[in-house]
Formats: C-alpha cells, sequence, structure tokens
C-alpha cells in the first residue's frame, strides 16, 4: 500500500502544533503545517480522482485543497496551543477554532475567484466561498441548516477579533510561508493577521447578504446540496485519515470483467444441480443481461428477474461491464457499491462475490472488496506492495477508518449505510459521501425500501447519478415504481422469464380467512414426503405456531425449527446453514427468510402481507424447479383477540390492497407473478399509498424540501429536515440483551467487563472494537416488558448463563409475556 506524505525542513517550523503527542505533551506533537499539508495533498488527491458533471475536476480539487490547507488554521492562536498541552483546563470558546478558520477558507477563496486565481464554475458563482465556509465550519461537528450556519452573531466576531489579537504573528507568518510553497501558484502569501480581521470585517457586512442569497437559492435542483455534501465529505475524510493514519491509501487496480464471472458461472451452474428448463433460463438471462446494449448517457438500469435466477452473479457481471465502460469513457477508477437490505443477506451475497474473485485468483484482501455494516469485524487486511506476499493487517483504529471510509474497490454494505451517507448531517454518516462519486451502485431486493421513500429515491438517484457520475442497477423479482420505465433501461425482458416459469402456483386459502392459530394447525394437511416452510408476521405467532406444530408432531421435534429475531445472531445464522442443507422439514420464520436468502421448500405458507412480500416469500418455493410445481399458500391468522397479526405490522391500506388483488384469482400460476405485482403498485398509488408527484405533500416531498433548502436540521415540525431521515425507524418499546448462551459467551461477556474498567476513553473504545463482532453475536433486540434482565451500568441488558433458563429458551429464544411485536 502506498504511502506518501509532505515533508518540512524542521529547520523551518513554525512552532505551532495540530495535535498533541502520545503521552499528551510537546515530544512528538505533530507541527500544524504538516497537518494542513499532508490534509490538503490527501484532499486534493479525493477530488482530482472525480469526473463528475457536477463541477469540473480542476475546480473541485482547488477549492478542496484550499479548504483542506486552511480548516484548522485557527489552531494557531495561543489559545488553542495553551489548550493543546494543558488537559487540565477545560476546553474554552477561546481556544476554539473552527469559525475563524471558516472565514479563513471563505475569505481566501473570495479573493482567489476575484484575482482570477481560481476559475470560479459558473453553477456556484456567487457561492462556492460560502459552501467551503460551511463544510469548514462543522467539520468537527455536523452539519445544520444553511439558514442557521450562515448567522454570526455580534459575540461570534468579537470572539474572532480576539483570537486575531493572540495569535503570535512571526510564528503565523512561518505557518503561512510554509504551506504557501505547496501551491505556489496560486498565491495565498497575502495572508496575514491582518488580513485575517479584514475577513472578519467583511463576514461582519455579510452575513445579510448571503441570507438574502440563500432565501433565492431554494428551487428543485440538488447541485448545492451535492457539492456541499462533497466538499465537506472530502474534508473530513481527509482530515481524519491524515490525523490517524497520516498519509494516501493506494487502492489497486481491479483487473475483473464479466467475462471472468461467466467463466465462474459455467463452473457452479452445472446441469445435473438444476431442472434443465432453470438451467436454461439462467444461461438465458446471464447471456442477454451481458450483451444488453449500454447507453453511457443512461444511468439507471433495472434486472427484474424471478427468484433464483441467479440476479446475485448477474447484477455484479453486468456492473463490471458497465465499470469497464465508464471507466473507458472518463478516464477515472470507478468502484462498485453492492447494497442489500438486511444482514442475513449480506455475507450470503458478500460470499459469492468472494468465491468469484478466488475462482480469478484474485486475493481476498480489503482494498478489493470491503463488507461495512454496524455489526461488521473490524478488520482491514493488505498484500500490496509487501515481501514474501505475505499479509499487512492494520490497527483497529486504523481499520475502522479505512473501513467507514470505503476504501476499497468493491463494496458490500446495508440500504442503510448507502442511503444514510447521503440522507445524513452527521459527521461520521458522511465521511464517505465522496466515494459514491464515479461508482456503479447495485441496490439488490430493492423492494425492501419503505414506499414512502420511493418518490424521493426516485428524484435523489436520478439527480445523484447525472451530478456525481454514478450508474444504478437496481435488482428485484418485484421491481417497485421507485423509477420512471422511459427513464431506466431494462437489461432483460422479465416477460421472457416468467412467462417461462411454473414453479409455484399462489393460492389465497378461504378456508383459513381470519382463523385462530389453534384451529389453523389442527386443520392444515402436512404431507408426509414434503418440506414446509411457514413465515409469519410477528415473533410470537411464529413462536405459538412453532410450539403447537411440535405438539401436533411430538416425535418430530429433530426436524422442525425456528428463525426468529429473538434468537441471538450466532445461531440464527447456524440454523440458516443447517436449512440450506436440508436438516429440516418444517421451519417456522418470521420475515427475516423472505427476501434473498437461498432457501428452498416444497410447500411455503406465508401469513397475508403486503403482496411484494408475498411473492418473495414464494420465491422460497421450489428455487431449482426440481419438484413440478409447488404451492404457496397466502392463509388469514388472528390473534386470541380476533386481530390479523398482519395489522400489527403492516398498514392495513396495504394489507387491503393485497387482498383485493388476490381475492379475482382463485390461484395464480409463478408465471404471472410480475403482472400481479405490476396491478398491486398501481393500486398503492390510486390510494395514495405511494406519492408520484412533487403535488403530493407526503413525506418524500418533504425530505426533497429540506434538500433544495439545504435544512440539515430544523426546529420546525411540520418540516422534514436532512438529518432526520432514518430508513428503519427507531423502536423505543425495543431494548438490547447480552444473552450468556454458552461458554464463548462467558468468555466475551467478561472482556467486556474489563474493557469497561478502562479509565482512558480512547483505549477502551478501541479494545471493544476488538471483541465487537464476537460480543453481538450474543445480542437481541426485545421487547421492553416486565420480564427484564439486569441492566449493566445502564448500558445494556445482560442474562447471566446461571439465570439462562428464566430469561431465554435455546429453541424459540427471549422469553417476553405478550409478545405482539413487530419482528424485523
Amino acid at each position: 500500500m502506498e504511502r506518501t506524505s509532505f515533508c518540512f525542513d524542521n529547520k523551518n517550523l513554525s512552532g505551532l502544533f495540530s495535535h498533541p503527542g502520545k503521552d499528551g505533551g510537546i515530544e512528538g506533537a505533530k507541527p500544524l503545517e504538516v497537518h494542513l499539508a499532508n490534509t490538503s495533498i490527501l484532499a486534493n488527491s479525493f477530488a482530482s480522482e472525480k469526473n463528475i458533471a457536477l463541477c469540473s475536476t480542476k475546480f473541485l480539487s482547488q477549492i478542496a485543497k484550499i479548504t483542506a490547507l486552511l480548516h484548522d488554521i485557527g489552531k494557531a492562536t495561543s489559545f488553542f496551543q495553551t489548550y493543546l498541552f494543558d488537559k487540565k483546563k477545560p476546553k474554552t470558546r477561546l481556544s476554539r477554532h473552527s469559525l475563524i478558520s471558516a472565514i479563513c477558507v471563505w475569505g481566501t477563496l473570495n479573493r482567489l475567484i476575484e484575482e482570477k486565481k481560481i476559475q470560479e464554475d459558473k453553477a456556484f458563482e456567487g457561492f462556492t466561498a460560502i459552501l467551503a465556509f460551511f463544510a469548514t465550519l462543522k467539520h468537527h461537528g455536523n452539519l445544520e441548516a444553511a439558514s442557521d450556519m450562515i448567522l454570526i452573531s455580534e459575540d461570534d466576531l468579537e470572539l474572532c477579533y480576539e483570537q486575531i489579537e493572540n495569535i503570535d504573528k512571526e510564528k503565523f507568518n512561518t505557518l503561512i510561508s510554509n504551506i504557501f510553497t505547496l501551491y505556489p501558484e496560486i498565491e495565498i502569501g497575502f495572508l496575514t493577521t491582518d488580513i485575517l480581521r479584514e475577513f472578519v470585517d467583511l463576514a461582519k457586512d455579510s452575513t445579510k447578504l448571503f441570507k438574502k442569497a440563500f432565501r433565492k437559492l431554494f428551487d428543485t435542483e440538488m447541485k448545492f446540496f451535492f457539492m456541499l455534501n462533497l466538499l465537506y465529505s472530502i474534508l473530513l475524510d481527509a482530515d481524519k485519515t491524515e490525523a490517524i493514519f497520516g498519509t494516501l491509501v493506494d487502492i489497486p487496480e481491479l483487473n475483473l470483467s464479466h467475462i471472468d464471472v461467466d467463466s465462474f458461472r459455467r463452473r457452479i451452474f452445472k446441469p445435473e444441480n438444476f431442472e434443465n428448463s432453470i438451467k436454461t433460463l439462467r444461461d438465458s438471462a446471464f447471456e442477454e443481461a451481458t450483451n444488453c446494449e449500454i447507453d453511457e448517457n443512461r444511468r439507471i438500469y433495472t434486472l427484474c428477474l424471478p427468484t433464483g435466477l441467479g440476479k446475485t452473479i448477474i447484477s455484479f457481471a453486468f456492473a463490471l461491464k458497465l465499470r469497464e465502460l465508464a471507466q473507458k469513457r472518463f478516464d477515472s477508477k470507478f468502484r462498485i457499491i453492492y447494497s442489500l437490505p438486511f444482514l442475513s443477506i449480506i455475507e450470503q451475497n458478500y460470499n459469492v462475490i468472494s468465491q468469484i474473485l478466488s475462482f480469478c485468483d484474485l486475493d481476498i484482501t480489503s482494498d478489493i472488496i470491503l463488507k461495512h455494516h454496524h455489526l461488521s469485524d473490524i478488520a482491514y487486511k493488505t498484500k500490496d506492495g509487501l515481501q514474501n506476499n505475505q499479509e499487512e493487517i492494520f490497527d483497529k483504529d486504523i481499520a475502522k477508518l479505512l473501513i467507514e471510509g470505503w476504501n476499497s474497490n468493491i463494496i458490500v454494505t446495508t440500504f442503510v449505510q448507502f442511503l444514510e451517507s447521503i440522507l445524513t448531517n452527521k459527521n461520521s454518516n458522511m465521511r464517505k459521501f465522496h466515494r459514491i462519486a464515479n461508482s456503479i451502485i447495485i441496490l439488490d431486493e430493492v423492494q425492501a425500501i419503505n414506499s414512502e421513500y420511493w418518490f424521493l429515491c426516485k428524484n435523489l438517484f436520478e439527480k445523484m447519478c447525472n451530478s456525481l457520475n454514478c450508474y444504478i442497477i437496481l435488482s428485484t423479482a418485484t421491481m417497485p415504481f421507485i423509477v420512471d420505465k422511459s427513464r431506466a433501461i431494462s437489461i432483460v425482458k422479465p416477460e421472457n422469464y416468467f412467462d417461462k416459469l411454473c414453479r409455484t402456483e399462489l393460492y389465497f386459502d378461504n378456508n383459513f380467512s381470519k382463523i385462530k392459530l389453534e384451529e389453523f394447525v389442527a386443520n392444515f394437511e402436512f404431507e408426509e414426503e414434503k418440506t414446509y416452510l411457514f413465515v409469519m408476521n410477528t415473533v410470537s405467532s411464529a413462536k405459538n405456531l412453532y410450539e403447537l406444530i411440535n405438539q401436533r408432531f411430538p416425535d418430530m421435534q429433530d426436524e422442525i425449527t425456528i428463525l426468529t429475531t429473538h434468537i441471538i445472531p450466532k445461531e440464527r445464522l447456524r440454523r440458516i446453514e443447517q436449512i440450506k442443507n436440508k436438516k429440516y422439514k418444517i421451519v417456522v420464520s418470521t420475515q427475516l427468510v423472505e427476501a434473498g436468502v437461498d432457501v428452498d421448500f416444497d410447500h411455503v405458507v406465508r401469513d397475508i402481507a403486503p403482496l411484494d412480500s408475498i411473492i418473495q416469500a414464494a420465491g422460497r418455493a421450489n428455487r431449482e424447479g426440481k419438484k413440478g410445481k409447488s404451492k404457496v399458500t397466502v392463509v388469514e391468522l388472528v390473534s386470541d383477540r380476533g386481530r390479523l397479526f398482519a395489522t400489527e405490522v403492516y398498514d392495513s391500506l396495504l394489507i387491503d390492497a393485497t387482498k383485493k388483488i388476490l381475492s379475482q384469482f382463485q390461484k395464480v400460476d409463478e408465471s404471472k407473478f410480475a403482472e400481479l405485482i405490476f396491478e398491486y403498485y398501481k393500486e398503492l398509488a390510486r390510494r395514495g399509498v405511494i406519492e408520484t408527484s412533487s403535488d403530493d405533500k407526503g413525506t418524500s416531498q418533504k425530505f426533497l424540501e429540506a434538500i433544495y433548502r439545504l435544512l440539515y436540521t430544523s426546529s420546525d415540525s411540520d418540516s422534514a429536515a436532512i438529518g432526520s431521515f432514518k430508513l428503519i425507524e427507531d423502536e423505543p418499546y425495543k431494548i438490547d440483551v447480552f444473552v450468556e448462551a454458552d461458554e464463548e459467551a462467558k468468555i466475551i461477556w467478561q472482556r467486556f467487563v474489563e474493557i469497561r474498567e478502562i479509565k482512558d476513553f480512547f483505549e477502551r473504545k478501541k479494545r471493544f472494537l476488538e471483541i465487537r463482532k464476537s460480543f453481538y453475536d450474543y445480542v437481541i433486540s426485545v421487547p421492553k416488558t416486565d420480564n427484564i434482565p439486569a441492566n449493566f451500568e445502564n448500558l445494556i441488558l445482560y442474562v447471566p448463563h446461571s439465570q439462562l433458563n428464566d430469561f431465554y429458551d435455546l429453541m424459540t429464544g427471549f422469553k417476553t409475556k405478550g409478545e405482539s411485536y413487530l419482528s424485523f
């Protein structure tokens, strides 16, 4: 891994510092000019790799590197220098440095633009410097509403004047002289403390003008949103990378093509493993997709295929082909971001791509492929530039930095990580935003995005692709109304595949309409040679159904299992593998197996749910097409109070629309699923469940207006703010519990307790990263009921092994009272 940094002659340093030494003292402290120069080098590198329509690469690089070069200039005050090496003194307003640094960035950029040292992009004329001001102002915090960030109070201005008075002029002049040598062509040598004071004077006079200008700014363009996010992200990543790692991370070239994927596919999809018709359709779909004529000016592609036809491999192969063409056209590197909705399928798809890489003799190193979600292991390794082909494994702090910054060719991540890197105001989330530029994005199982956000995603994706030079591939068996068909290219013709499949038939069984679980189990006909999957809507109904089936078949308990989120993740993954290996005849599950999990049953029974969920569940039946025609039965199960379990999870409008569509048919063959789902989405649009235009003042439109207005935060409860976006809403009625379920859990818990005793916050945090993945293998999220175990330091509930039987069942998971709760 290549590492470069800028060095100064130690004899001519200013004597100002940005960070203390390891022991908190001046020994080993980082000179301020070193930090500024290296941060600027990194920012320039990040910006220079972007070839985007939003603005020219040269313009972006100039703004990014000057912003980074001056982002911490306020650390030159005597107040900050004293604070830096005297931690006994609390941080005060006088030692803050972001505002004075932001004003310096703003004033410098304005002057350079006026003097034609920087050619301002016309799209941002008059606004470039203020966007850089925002990025600098909040580089140690989170973005706020532009209308709030733009206000500089009299007290703030007086603070700046006082800070300037307390800058050692000789040291400051040496500092500027040193960093000026980095970019002599831009000529920032004019900066003095007197010029800084002039900038503060100008800021005082300009505040009202800024506010007035931004009132006129609000329209239906996202360019200011993308530009601010980009500058902020580049500065954050450069600053943190320099502070923690110190140098540039060089990502090696990924030499892989769709032809390599085809070779891999031919090896694993052998005719003897599949019904000939399925094998033929798989081959046909792959050939059609990889031979699809690519219009490089069209940015959004769709892959709509029935389950079991290899969408993971096809979408990845198409992404590689698209990447190759894009890299040639734009002479820039493109990364692949493979995003999925659920953790349960992250591992599965990551493993498939890793198998492809291994088949092509590529190392499975972190700079080639990276897995990132909130529970992923903190480990980053490379082989680049090392002797004897040895692995280089990085320190946890550095590994965390590199992973969360998406320093890789291929990133496998979640919808939450992807969307909340764009729609956020948070410093930690937005650092990787700039990696989205020049990327091929696969959104697999895209139907899992909540329908209230479809109109938002439609507008965001279209403008993001055009502005940031991205391409998006939407992949699913049930394509939602997220994109206009006229603006997207379908890389296969879905009807060629849905029409030819007859693996399953869908029945809406009136015999099981609004029926209680006991009656359902008593009357359901099990066939001896068949396997069954029951997909339920709530954890409680799944547990009750599991118990009732066990009572009916007491001699089959080893052949029956259950999957819910009340079972620790380690055990869930083990059971999913056992299910894939055909260990069980009957499986009761919640929705966690519904989309993308590669399991196969003879008969799937689905408690009534939105139609797209039902079709996804149907994909777990007869996937390989070897069983003639399998049944998918939809039933309506109710609680003891007579209430549909479905309405405890889903909006009743979705259930009513589903029943309206299904009630028109006695049965539906798989070949008609695509038509069925299209009619369902049309019905939702008719009922106003899906926003279809800006006239619909729903959730999506409110977020779009926040984007146009740079409203990252808002005190107005009627307005959405960018920072309030959550793909998955918080569940305040749930709480995390660590379950000491086995001997390994005992060891992990003991290590956790020992780590909590470490006094140093940063060391404690670092040590926890070492056990985080293993720790969360034993953590479940459960309802807040009266069956609550001990609370450890107000951090997490804890079930010790000695009390396991009181709180946890090894088969069905956590024991709660009154378990009608969402299952995912």
